[in-house]
């Protein structure tokens, strides 16, 4: 019998990866705004890239996707340039810490549905470290705020992070409904992932 060039969990990690690259490209280019605004999905899509992909090339695929987006909607589409810094760096350990939190969860956790509470518990204080990697980054690194004290950042995260929460929330239950159904209908996957 001839096996496929890729094992089975390559094939899974391949898919997982191409999915998340289009929600990418649909959500951070905005190309849907005039029809619907939908959320960021940035921290999200690390966490279950962390999940599914344990090679850190896919984190780095992953992120040079997101920063030729960014290339590409402020230099050729016009986009506002307006959070593209010296901090936009501190972006690589915020997604980082995503990344790391979706394969601990991954390692410790798996893919039970009994493990969906205590997945949402780890996803909470990473959400709240990235935030507070990405936004700090730009309030203290990026030079749009003069004078960049604590005490002025403080309420950013008040106003900020609850909506970064919700839509980081949002799209790794979409997530982890989305493997739940892929699972149902081809049990195999189960397997397949773990190889």
């Amino acid at each position: 019998m001839n096996r496929s060039a890729n094992p089975p969990s390559a094939r899974v990690s391949l898919f997982v990866f191409a999915a998340l690259a289009a929600v990418m490209l649909v959500t951070r280019t905005h190309s849907l705004s005039q029809v619907v605004h939908l959320p960021d999905t940035d921290l999200a899509s690390f966490f279950v890239l962390g999940f599914f992909v344990r090679r850190f090339a896919g984190f780095a695929a992953l992120f040079a996707l997101g920063y030729a987006i960014d290339i590409v909607v402020i230099s050729v589409l016009g986009g506002s340039g307006f959070c593209f810094t010296p901090a936009y760096a501190m972006l690589v350990p915020a997604y980082g810490v995503m990344w790391l939190a979706g394969r601990v969860a991954a390692a410790k956790l798996g893919d039970r549905l009994a493990a969906l509470p205590a997945m949402a518990v780890l996803l909470i204080p990473a959400t709240f470290v990235s935030h507070l990697l990405s936004s700090g980054g730009f309030y203290f690194l990026g030079g749009r705020f003069p004078d960049p004290t604590l005490a002025g950042f403080l309420p950013r995260i008040g106003r900020y992070f609850p909506t970064t929460l919700l839509s980081t929330l949002l799209w790794s239950g979409i997530a982890a409904a989305l493997w739940a159904l892929a699972v149902t209908l081809r049990p195999a996957l189960h397997a397949e992932r773990r190889k």
